[in-house]
């Protein structure tokens, strides 16, 4: 049984009540209680008739009363404006919403879900089907000449001649010239025990005698025939033994106290030193950079890279056989991951920017609520606006006209034993008074 029912009834039985001490009453006069009742039952069925009455008038015009009833329906535009203005900055304001987002521990959660999930496998996979998917759309032909106009457009920024000269510091400080030397020595070593050295030693001397024949007198050139002839002359020895001093030479530049080798690096840090304040190097620098940009070679160049990079994005990896990217990409992702998970502070900083963005959508769509809630109630006719009042507080309602005849009642009783007792008596003896 609902509310609205119960105090329909309770009306009722108010009035049948009431009915009946009527009777009662009509026929003894003279008896307290039946009087009392009366009186009682009057006053409650005046008090459960006006609560009746009002509620009624909120939804509709009872008994065809129509001054200031039907409150609902009369003024429904306004209470359509109130109830979204109540929803969208009383109940659902910025405030109250960035409080209670807040509260909700992002991070912690994202950490939870993902260690759920896999892990720095799942990121990684994660990351790679994105990527995949990205690649599988991309053509390297139109990617590399946008990423050539792009490169084009910020290298004109570019200052490359410092940057060079800081690189070349920055190998000298670290070793790198030393190791750079080391390799240079191995492969100059690897070259001059070639058999194809020696043969070159031996054409660079056979040219030398030519030109020395060619330009000597007919006694020089008799002189060397007599040389040759007593084998004083020897060109496969001397090549020989050219071959044996520069392997020798090539084995001493090894180490780096060898005075060559001192010498040669001194040369390199002084031209080094002498970059920056060489403009014809500048100048170089950036008539290279001009040219190698200008160049079609560098779109194909982009092109072929950019190609080979999708294919090993599109390729699929698998956690048994997993793809170069997978390598490449998986360790970062393990390192920054445990990062994370150890850093409260960097986790504090992940939870505010969450919320921070949360709040910035809301707010930007926070105009949304009240204008739901307006087309939502703009769409309801006069009783489904009376429906949703009474779904949301009709018992409450129906409860007013159920107390209202108990009050009614209540109040009757006093009033009926203030003038029996005191009303009654008194102003009959005040009346003779002032006579």
């Amino acid at each position: 049984m609902n509310y609205h029912r119960k105090a329909n009834i309770t009306l009722v039985a108010v009035f049948l009540f009431f009915i009946g001490t009527a009777v009662l009453e009509h026929f003894n006069p003279s008896n307290f209680a039946i009087r009392l009742t009366f009186f009682v039952s009057e006053a409650a069925l005046v008090g459960g008739i006006a609560d009746w009455f009002a509620v009624t008038a909120i939804f509709k015009k009872p008994l065809g009363w129509g001054y200031h009833t039907a409150l609902i329906p009369r003024n429904r535009e306004k209470v359509i404006v109130a109830v979204a203005s109540i929803v969208q900055t009383e109940l659902l304001n910025m405030n109250l919403i960035r409080k209670k987002i807040e509260g909700i521990p992002f991070s912690k959660g994202l950490l939870l879900i993902v260690e759920k999930a896999g892990g720095t496998g799942y990121l990684t996979d994660t990351i790679l089907t994105y990527l995949r998917r990205y690649a599988q759309k991309q053509e390297p032909a139109q990617l590399a000449e946008k990423l050539a106009v792009f490169i084009r457009s910020t290298a004109k920024t570019w200052n490359l001649a410092p940057r060079i000269q800081g690189l070349s510091g920055w190998a000298l400080k670290h070793g790198f010239i030393d190791l750079g030397l080391d390799r240079l020595a191995e492969g100059l070593w690897e070259k001059a025990s070639d058999g194809e050295t020696r043969k070159a030693i031996l054409r660079y001397l056979e040219e030398i005698k030519e030109e020395k024949v060619g330009n000597g007198g007919s006694i020089f050139r008799t002189l060397l025939g007599f040389v040759e002839m007593s084998d004083g002359l020897n060109l496969d020895e001397a090549a020989d033994a050219l071959q044996v001093e520069l392997l020798l030479t090539l084995r001493k530049f090894r180490d780096p106290l060898d005075p060559l080798r001192i010498s040669l690096k001194d040369i390199l840090l002084n031209r080094v030193a002498e970059l920056e304040s060489d403009t014809r190097f500048s100048a170089q620098i950036e008539q290279w950079k001009e040219d190698l940009l200008d160049d079609a070679v560098f779109s194909r160049f982009l092109e072929s890279v950019l190609g080979e990079a999708l294919k090993v994005a599109a390729s699929p990896s698998t956690p048994s056989d997993p793809n170069a990217l997978y390598r490449t990409i998986h360790p970062y992702v393990e390192k920054y991951w445990v990062s994370v998970q150890h850093n409260s502070e960097l986790q504090a900083k992940i939870n505010s920017f969450l919320v921070d963005t949360l709040c910035r959508i809301i707010q930007n769509e926070h105009d949304l609520i009240g204008g739901m809630v307006r087309e939502t109630l703009t769409a309801y006719t006069d009783q489904d606006l009376n429906r949703f009042v009474e779904e949301k507080a009709g018992n409450d309602l129906q409860w007013i006209r159920i107390n209202g005849s108990m009050i009614g009642g209540i109040v009757g009783l006093f009033l009926f034993l203030f003038l029996e007792f005191v009303y009654n008596p008194i102003l009959p003896t005040l009346m003779n008074y002032f006579r």
